[in-house]
């Protein structure tokens, strides 16, 4: 009898790491199988990476790796509904997950979401990152300050900026990247500084001086950008960029009526030349004026068929420039389109002078 009960014990004990083992086996070779759809899926174009991931998912409903693949194929393949509910399935898991969030952001960009984007990417910066936290929470915030940058939230976009200043401070190519944000940002002189420290440490890399040089032409600092605009020019004569910027404020500098060391003659021929530039600029875009505006147009060519003496040449430059000044805002009112180079670089003189 207790022979009988001991094959019947050792007889259940097989059976047990047999159904055991195949269990394992069977595991095992699904975990493969999944990470053979998943592989695939990884270098398959988007739509047949969505069936991939989703099959991956169908044998390991668990892996969060294969759901954040899945919502980023259903982005890929334009499936943004599809692709937002997959995520929204994932954070329901786990709320913090940074890869999971930047995802998500980047769907509610496409959709046009950008106020829930916005969140998202700040849910993206602030939660866990299981590799390459620190660079992951500073790309996410470049992207986000990217997108506020095409928005053109700058208030907002200089708050994201801000904590980038510490960022990389040996990455110059990002500290570049950050000086030309700020400019965007309206923030010339954060950008200035940046640019500045990068010469510091590299003082022939051309798009630094370049970066300066747009830091002072914002400030209105048109003979310092044109010096720096200069020196980018020498360190990369066929760059078409800088030689545009350094043509502009070569012409900035050129007109101005107010530059110092200039006598009252040639401010008086500069105001003459604003004039022209302006009346030339309503002429080209306004084929019906209102009688208001008529009336500067006439008294404007009233002003540049005159002739004027030494002791008028004050008065009439006050008067020049007012009408040009009046001129040009029915330009900006009536043109639609953009301006010539001359009537770029009237624009800036005459906002230069009216502040």
């Amino acid at each position: 009898m207790l022979g009988t009960l001991f094959l019947v014990f050792l007889a259940i004990v097989g059976l047990s790491v047999v159904d055991t083992y195949l269990a394992r086996t069977e595991r095992s070779e699904n975990r493969a199988e999944a990470e053979r759809l998943a592989a695939a899926g990884r270098t398959a174009g988007p739509l047949n990476a969505v069936a991939d991931f989703k099959g991956a998912i169908g044998i390991e409903r668990e892996n969060p790796d294969y759901w954040l693949a899945l919502g980023q194929a259903q982005l890929a393949a334009g499936e943004l509904a599809d692709a937002e509910g997959t995520l929204n399935e994932l954070l329901r898991r786990d709320s913090t997950s940074g890869p999971a969030n930047l995802a998500l952001a980047r769907v509610l960009v496409k959709e046009g979401r950008i106020t829930d984007a916005v969140s998202a990417y700040h849910r993206a910066i602030y939660g866990h990152w299981d590799r390459d936290a620190g660079a992951n929470r500073v790309s996410a915030r470049f992207e986000l300050v990217n997108l506020l940058a095409q928005q053109g939230s700058k208030e907002e976009l200089l708050a994201e900026l801000l904590p980038l200043l510490d960022v990389t401070p040996d990455d110059l190519e990002s500290r570049k990247r950050l000086g030309r944000l700020f400019l965007v940002a309206g923030s010339a002189q954060r950008a200035g500084e940046i640019f500045r420290d990068i010469l510091d440490k590299q003082p022939q890399d051309a798009d630094a001086y370049a970066g300066l040089g747009e830091s002072e032409f914002a400030r209105g600092n048109y003979q310092t950008a044109h010096n720096d605009f200069q020196k980018a020019a020498d360190l990369r004569p066929t760059d078409e960029g800088i030689q545009g910027r350094l043509k502009l404020s070569a012409e900035v500098l050129a007109l101005d009526p107010m530059r110092r060391g200039l006598g009252p003659e040639e401010q008086y021929r500069r105001s003459l030349k604003m004039l022209d530039l302006a009346s030339a600029a309503v002429t080209r875009c306004s084929s019906l004026l209102s009688p208001l505006d008529s009336e500067a147009e006439e008294e404007a060519q009233k002003a540049l068929n005159s002739k004027v003496g030494a002791v008028r040449m004050s008065e009439a430059l006050e008067s020049n420039l007012s009408l040009a000044e009046q001129l040009w805002k029915v330009r900006e009112q009536e043109c639609k389109a953009g301006p010539t180079a001359e009537e770029e670089a009237l624009g800036l003189v005459l906002a230069r002078i009216a502040q």
